[in-house]
């Protein structure tokens, strides 16, 4: 029996005036595309343009919305370790993006590449994340231009999960289709996929949509994704924001379609308050799980897998704030029904900063809400009648063979979570959390274990990554 991950629903009335609401925008506003091989590639399939702007019809996007597959596998360099998306199962990445580290002591810093290597020995070694980041952190002690080069190569040596392309740019997508090309030898199956961000209002940089036109034109996985600031990039009311971004995130749909029909696509959408007083952004609100709520039936109502956000929040220690605000935006995108979702560990800040503490720490929330995504198991030996009429009212189960049998696997453990009465916690050498995660932290460093890679083809991607840094 499955469980229904949907916590929110619409009648298809509203889900239709989201949609035609979208296309009225999409045909009398349009978007601006600041990339003019992108606007030459509409302009030759007879789109309407004027300028940088293109505008759509109905049947357009319809047509694109057709060839979009409802659900996809990306290999990983280890096979058991592919994922499935669009299958029913949430899967998760750790942070995407930030340029800083909080430590445990509250201090910030620039993130390096030793903080990457080190965020993907977490991600190989954890039990819930199902692949990497492409932008664990942005490392400030390696040229920007080819700092790709180095996030890519850390997760392929380091992990055998499925990885994330860049799409800082043209050329760096087409990097890392090179380097999986050397990995699988080709890439006529997903083997990688991407995140392409829009610009609010209703716009694509001409860096990120290049970066989607190189991976469409090979086929390989896009994650397309729009939002908006309430109030200042966007509107002001929920309803608002999601006509800007829908129409943002089908128009980038489109363009991927067009360039080579049936590339997967994941649906992305997303919007969070301006703090009015301030002007400032603000993470991890209720209103921002409420658009990775409407985000997840969105996916649905277009049939195509959906991405949500993940354990976000707006502090900068694991706080009760932490806690609070990463579990209610995680639990809202799990039970949702998000296919995938980014930010799931370490995040901090407005997704401005990454935590090793708070990595470990959120672990434990994405494996509470694997958990209870769960199926519950409705079998003969789980019913346990026999069982049930032996011990009757007078006896218990804690002896049995039928608990024996299933102690080990049938609960959640939590790795930091406590569960102790209060005289044990007391007595405690690690009481808080950060301290306890940093203890878990340096044994998972310090026990982690590189998977196995073909030493020449080891050697072959640094080559590549030398050559492309001119060294």
């Amino acid at each position: 029996m499955m469980m229904n991950r949907a916590i929110i629903n619409f009648d298809t009335s509203v889900l239709d005036m989201i949609h035609n609401h979208s296309l009225e925008i999409l045909y009398d506003t349009g978007i601006r595309f600041y990339s003019e091989k992108a606007v030459d590639v509409f302009k030759n399939r007879g789109f309407r343009v004027q300028g940088q702007t293109v505008y759509f019809e109905e049947k357009e996007i319809d047509n694109a919305l057709k060839t979009v597959p409802a659900e996809f596998t990306v290999k990983a360099r280890n096979p058991q370790k592919n994922i499935r998306i669009g299958g029913g199962d949430c899967l998760m990445a750790p942070g995407y993006g930030p340029p800083f580290i909080i430590e445990a002591t509250g201090e910030k810093r620039n993130a390096t590449l030793e903080d990457v290597h080190k965020f993907c020995k977490l991600v190989q070694t954890s039990e819930y994340l199902d692949f990497n980041s492409a932008i664990v952190v942005q490392p400030d002690d390696v040229p920007t231009a080819t700092a790709h080069l180095d996030l890519l190569l850390s997760t392929i040596l380091l992990t055998d999960k499925p990885i994330m392309g860049s799409t800082s740019s043209e050329i760096a997508a087409l990097d890392s289709l090179k380097l999986a090309e050397m990995i699988w030898g080709s890439t006529n199956e997903p083997v990688m996929i991407s995140l392409v961000d829009s610009l609010s209002p209703l716009q694509y940089a001409d860096e990120s949509v290049e970066s989607l036109m190189v991976y469409a034109a090979a086929g390989q996985p896009v994650i397309i994704h729009s939002a908006c600031s309430l109030g200042t990039t966007g509107p002001i009311t929920i309803a608002g924001s999601l006509i800007i971004s829908n129409a943002t995130t089908l128009a980038g749909i489109s363009l991927s379609q067009l360039l080579n029909p049936g590339t997967p696509i994941v649906y992305g959408l997303g919007g969070s308050p301006t703090e009015m007083r301030t002007g400032g952004y603000v993470n991890a609100s209720p209103e921002d799980a409420q658009h990775t709520a409407i985000a997840t039936v969105l996916g649905r109502y277009y049939g195509i897998p959906c991405r949500s956000q993940g354990a976000l929040t707006e502090s900068f220690s694991l706080d009760y704030q932490a806690g609070m605000e990463s579990a209610m935006m995680l639990t809202t995108a799990a039970l949702s029904g998000a296919d995938v979702s980014l930010h799931t560990c370490g995040i901090y800040g407005s997704m401005l900063a990454m935590s090793f503490e708070k990595f470990i720490a959120d672990e434990d929330l994405c494996g509470a809400l694997k958990k209870l995504m769960k199926p519950v198991e409705f079998s003969k030996d789980a019913f346990a009648m026999d069982l049930i009429k032996e011990v009757g009212a007078s006896g218990n189960y804690l002896m049995e063979d039928h608990t024996a049998k299933r102690c080990r696997t049938e609960f959640f453990e939590p790795v930091l979570s406590c569960r102790s009465i209060h005289t044990q916690w007391q007595e405690m050498e690690l009481r808080e959390m950060d301290q306890k995660a940093g203890r878990i932290l340096e044994n998972r460093l310090s026990t982690y274990k590189k998977p196995d890679i073909n030493p020449i083809l080891e050697q072959d991607l640094l080559k590549y990554l030398n050559q492309r840094k001119g060294l």
